[in-house]
């Protein structure tokens, strides 16, 4: 169990009092609630904080003053109910999440604290919440709570049944061996900034002509409205495809976030302008728009992610070939510890493409895909995972119909 320091215990209280006590003006029970938490009387608190609940008062500060009283009487389930209430306004969601932390820890959850304390350190909020949230995150991780930069490295082998032709979004009807690399990473700049750059690589054996290579770099800005977290940024990307440059990508995003308790809803809008490095490449120059929608359930089955995301394109086309799609994609993901090391990922998939009518050919295409997967944590930097992936697509046109199953071995390095 992780006792409360005396510095955390006067900052905890610091905040209760002057954040959220000394701005209230709510009249009879809740006031009453108040003075009697200043006593340190709060099992009388909370009756009174019980009874402005029961008379319809809907403020998140009663909400959050609940959670804490019963968080100084033990009872920390009745504590959790009320700061995952509290977490659902954005106001109030960092500091809810940092007390989640306290509780989880309270209940000898420790992973669960560390959840929640990576949210309070993460979110855009109060500079002084972070820092303590980031000095709990030390205690049960060493070294991470402070950490500006994160990032990893991800070594993949695979099999291929049937490689599809990228830039024809076709299948080559031959399967291949791969190779896989993946190198990510992040860093903090000030409180709500952030920039990152990834590299990914893609190495058939024999198929070199589908081999694929991006560079990018993103930036970020987190800020909070109303009761949600907003996130703007933009990211540029160059690609390769076989011994080709392939395609030069500026995208420009918006990610919305809103805790809804233990769960999430999220919405993204990304617009991309995309331009062809070899003229070879010139009909897929265009725009896309994705609007996407996410919401994270938890249960006792799992983590559960239901995803729903359109997709408009404007390219340039061929004579005979129309490369715009409108796409209807549909994901189901569940994900689920299965010991304290071992993770379960299992995910269905349904996605419609509809192609604009090019000298009279019109292409629609149905794609059922399944994916499950395996992760064993071996310690804190090293992970290796397992996954299979199958891919059934079915078009009006008979060449561009295709099943695939594609299955690979990877390890991970985090840092």
């Amino acid at each position: 169990m992780v006792v409360l320091s005396k510095v955390f215990q006067k900052v905890f209280f610091g905040f209760l009092i002057s954040i959220f006590f000394a701005s209230v003006s709510y009249a009879g029970n809740f006031e009453k609630g108040v003075k009697l938490f200043k006593s340190a009387k709060y099992r009388q608190a909370v009756k009174q904080f019980r009874r402005a609940e029961a008379a319809g008062v809907k403020k998140t500060s009663l909400f959050y003053n609940l959670g804490v009283s019963y968080f100084k009487l033990s009872n920390y389930s009745k504590a959790k109910k009320y700061f995952l209430i509290a977490n659902k306004d954005a106001k109030f969601s960092q500091l809810a999440q940092y007390n989640l932390g306290l509780v989880a820890l309270k209940q000898k959850k420790n992973k669960q604290a560390l959840k929640w304390f990576f949210r309070a350190s993460r979110d855009s909020g109060n500079p002084r919440i972070t820092a303590i949230a980031n000095k709990q995150i030390d205690k049960l991780k060493p070294g991470k709570g402070m950490q500006k930069f994160d990032g990893g490295l991800v070594v993949a082998y695979g099999n291929d049944s049937n490689v599809l032709l990228l830039n024809e979004t076709s299948p080559s009807n031959k399967s291949d061996s791969y190779l896989e690399n993946y190198l990510y990473g992040s860093a903090r700049l000030g409180h709500s900034y952030r920039l990152g750059g990834s590299w990914y690589q893609q190495n058939y054996s024999d198929i070199n002509g589908s081999d694929f290579n991006v560079l990018k770099i993103n930036g970020s800005y987190l800020f909070a409205l109303g009761n949600w977290k907003i996130e703007p940024g933009v990211a540029f990307s160059n690609s390769q495809l076989g011994s080709r440059d392939y395609l030069d990508t500026l995208d420009l995003n918006v990610v919305a976030k809103r805790s809804l308790g233990q769960d999430q809803l999220t919405v993204r809008y990304r617009y991309s302008d995309i331009s062809a490095k070899s003229s070879v490449y010139n009909y897929l120059e265009g725009v896309r728009h994705q609007a996407r929608v996410e919401y994270f359930k938890s249960t006792d089955v799992g983590r559960l992610r239901y995803r729903y995301q359109l997709e408009l394109n404007d390219r340039q086309d061929r004579a005979a070939k129309s490369y715009s799609p409108t796409r209807h994609d549909f994901r189901l993901r569940l994900r689920k510890r299965l010991a304290d090391s071992w993770k379960l990922k299992l995910e269905a998939q349904y996605r419609f493409s509809n192609y604009p009518s090019v000298a009279g050919i019109s292409r629609k295409d149905n794609r059922l895909r399944a994916i499950a997967g395996v992760n064993y944590r071996l310690n804190r930097q090293w992970t290796i995972a397992s996954q299979a992936i199958y891919t059934d697509n079915k078009s009006n046109l008979s060449g561009q119909a295709y099943k695939r199953t594609d299955w690979q071995i990877a390890a991970q390095l985090a840092f």
